[in-house]
């Protein structure tokens, strides 16, 4: 018995490995025929963003992805993106399609009747649609009006009918009912947009917004309607825009507006925001600024480099909090731009418990797209100006001479090292070899942090998949009183080709400190973003991203060590950069298999979901999991009126039911023990006669919570292949919670054993 639960040990070490620094975790993913197949039975959570490339140039700055994906992923659902430029798609590429949204300015469809004819057959199907803005109804595209019949086919779906009428001169405008759905971050005030007379021919449409002129009832407009298909906004109702400052508020509360939509309650959330039952905690650092030297006093005199300044005040500092450090082969290489300090440096830093090799690239490109179809020859003039740079200042300002100070955001040259040929292989899987070879044996750099524009192409996306690594950058969330509103966080990640770019949940110190020329102690201010993206909904971990050169300046070095102190205040479950990269790839994988007929209903199969392990369930207050019904779940939180329920990484396939619970002020009690919340990851669940074995591992202390089902005395035990390296007892209170600090370190796997000392067991 003892030997098959020490071979589980070793399998959940491997599956727990996604937590420790330069593990390797494939991404796990259904072949095309498994995948459809699988499809049929599954949860539908795919929701078709159609865009018009044509007005809005990419996705990555289209209203769609930039504002309406992040609420919709938070509601479960995956976006995925179709250009109608290219005609309409066929919806049999989705087999797993919830919902299509649209957010048109402009009339992007040559043939309306075409379109609408296709709205038609989806719906038919049950495929819901979310419409905001311009519908792409009134006029075809070059500008030929839509008989009004047609037009009114379309909004016929909606439980609207268009009775060809416009009110421009909203100031006798005022709403006849705006429910909780209006104002969600900007109310209805100052002067109105114009809005078409909408009539409600449906009464299965609730009406959110209807706006009357007057006083006369019979001149309502209804501008915000939710319903059995779907939903609309009407164009100019669901944000506003402030062009002088390039703001966005919401008018419509997005999350329940899409709620409505697609009907998501019935829908598990696979959440990359918590593990463990805690919010999760990454850090990553990009190596700009490597070889500046500070200016922070005694270190100055003594020439110290930004890398070691920070390594000194804000890694070694905070031994319990991971952080993943990215140079540029660049500035480490002798044969490049290195030197002997700035490659001691590296591998002072790498040598650190917590830290994880990572790759900011090789030489550093600053404009990604223009090496998507390199020419050595296209560079050659930017070639003359690398090499007629002269020995100075700059050499104590790596940063400087590289343009990233300098030209950041107007990038002087493509890149900041140009003196071979650009390789994308070296670029990439090159890059994390080269950082593999200067780590100690055990570690292996598998994470690339995009540089300079953070806009990579698909084959530098491909090239970091090739290589078995994963990637992060961009997004620049930002969410405090600059950028009031939730317009200000990226969603998670942005499909780019055939390939996916995974964002970082923060922003870096540039958008702070107006790209690093003044208000060097900006980036204190990085608490309210992660503040308001926790709550009152956690929308994304708590992510602390910076540059080296947040070393050179006494200003930036102080607001780094506030937000990180700040961090350890908190309640967090710390990890990897690369671990988090993983735990979103797997956002886009997971499926749910329904098996409400196995039962008695709300329970679910979770299939491919990769290194994710936390899923959601909101507006369950009063439910829990039924653990009778269930496997391969590790514990239960209830946080913000939802229900947080970790999965066993050792569990590929589990099986999650809900029940209705007793009461909604306490743990729910359960026949076996289960997690309520803990610092660390844990796998390999196991009980017995007397307590229960799990594995573990993580950062700093393992502060944790078990529930179990009557009070007592429990001894509880880590230890480490065979060897104990601790023993304690606890009790468990009244109401069975059974909480714990572990002082050892857990970055290698441990396995910890409870037993219940009056034999009883948990």
């Amino acid at each position: 018995m003892r030997g098959r639960f020490q071979a589980g040990i070793r399998a959940a070490a491997l599956a727990l490995a996604i937590l420790l620094p330069g593990a390797a975790f494939p991404a796990l993913a259904a072949g095309p025929t498994a995948a459809a197949a699988t499809a049929q039975r599954t949860v539908p959570r795919t929701v078709l963003a159609l865009v018009d490339l044509r007005e809005e140039s990419t996705i990555r700055l289209s209203r769609i992805h930039t504002m309406a994906e992040l609420p919709l992923s938070h509601l479960g659902v995956s976006v995925v993106y179709w250009n109608v430029a290219d005609g309409l798609p066929d919806l049999s590429r989705y087999p797993d399609l919830r919902g299509v949204v649209t957010w048109f300015a402009g009339e992007p469809f040559p043939d309306v009747g075409a379109y609408v004819g296709w709205v038609a057959r989806a719906m038919d199907r049950g495929v819901r649609f979310a419409v905001l803005g311009q519908p792409g109804v009134r006029l075809e595209r070059g500008g030929r009006p839509v008989p009004l019949a047609l037009t009114n086919r379309f909004f016929a779906r909606f439980g609207l009918r268009d009775d060809d009428g416009y009110s421009d001169l909203t100031y006798k405008s005022k709403p006849a009912l705006a429910d909780a759905m209006i104002g969600f971050e900007r109310p209805l005030s100052g002067v109105l947009p114009g809005y078409p007379l909408f009539r409600k021919t449906d009464e299965r449409f609730v009406t959110h917004l209807a706006m009357r002129r007057g006083d006369d009832p019979a001149s309502d407009s209804h501008l915000v309607v939710t319903g059995p298909a779907g939903g609309l906004v009407t164009e100019g109702y669901a944000r506003y825009f402030d062009a002088e400052y390039n703001r966005r508020q919401w008018i419509v509360d997005p999350f329940a507006f899409f709620r409505d939509s697609f009907a998501t309650d019935d829908l598990p959330k696979p959440d990359v925001t918590t593990l463990s039952g805690r919010r999760l905690y990454f850090s990553h650092i990009d190596g700009d600024g490597w070889r500046n030297v500070t200016e922070v006093a005694p270190y100055a005199a003594r020439r110290v480099l930004s890398a070691d300044m920070v390594r000194t005040a804000a890694i070694e500092a905070f031994p319990d909090l991971p952080v993943s450090v990215a140079p540029i082969v660049g500035d480490l290489d002798p044969t490049w731009k290195g030197t002997p300090e700035s490659l001691a440096a590296a591998k002072a830093l790498f040598a650190l418990p917590q830290v994880e090799p990572s790759s900011h690239t090789w030489t550093h490109p600053f404009q990604w797209a223009f090496f998507k179809d390199y020419s050595r020859q296209a560079e050659a003039p930017f070639l003359e100006r690398e090499g007629s740079r002269k020995p100075g200042k700059s050499d104590e300002h790596a940063a400087e001479e590289a343009g990233e100070v300098s030209d950041i955001g107007r990038y002087a040259v493509p890149r900041a090292y140009l003196q071979q040929p650009f390789d994308l292989d070296q670029e990439i899987g090159g890059a994390l070899d080269y950082f593999t070879r200067l780590a100690p044996a055990g570690k292996r750099a598998v994470l690339v942090q995009w540089s300079g524009d953070t806009s990579p192409f698909e084959a530098a996306l491909a090239a970091v998949r090739k290589a078995g690594g994963v990637n992060i950058n961009g997004g620049d969330a930002r969410f405090d009183a600059d950028f009031p509103s939730i317009t200000g966080l990226p969603p998670i990640g942005l499909p780019v080709g055939a390939e996916r770019q995974i964002y970082a949940a923060g922003s870096n110190e540039n958008t702070y400190t107006d790209l690093w020329t003044n208000r060097f102690y900006g980036y204190r201010n990085l608490v309210n973003t992660m503040r308001h993206a926790g709550s009152p909904l956690r929308l994304k971990p708590f992510n602390v991203y910076y540059h080296m050169y947040t070393g050179q300046k006494p200003a930036s070095l102080n607001a780094l060590v506030s937000v990180l102190t700040a961090a350890q205040g908190q309640e967090l479950a710390p990890v990897a950069a690369s671990s988090y990269a993983r735990i979103a790839e797997g956002f886009y994988t997971t499926r749910f298999e329904p098996l409400d007929g196995q039962g008695g209903g709300r329970r679910w199969r979770v299939r491919d979901r990769g290194a994710l392990n936390t899923l959601r369930f909101d507006h369950a207050s009063a439910d829990a999991v039924d653990f009778a019904r269930s496997s391969g779940v590790l514990g239960q939180r209830h946080s913000q009126g939802s229900l947080y329920v970790a999965l066993d990484p050792a569990v590929a396939e589990p099986v999650v039911a809900l029940a209705e619970s007793d009461r909604a002020d306490r743990d729910p009690p359960a026949a076996m023990p289960y997690l309520v919340q803990g610092r660390w990851a844990f796998s390999s669940f196991a009980p017995d006669d007397h307590g229960f074995r799990v594995a573990a591992t993580g950062y700093g202390a393992g502060g944790m919570v078990w529930q179990v089902r009557r009070p007592g005395r429990w001894t509880v035990t880590a230890e480490r292949d065979g060897t104990r390296l601790w023993s304690g007892s606890v009790d468990a209170d009244a109401d069975g919670r059974l909480a714990l600090t572990v002082p050892v370190s857990a970055i290698a796997p441990l396995l910890l054993r409870f037993r219940a000392t009056d034999g009883a067991a948990g």
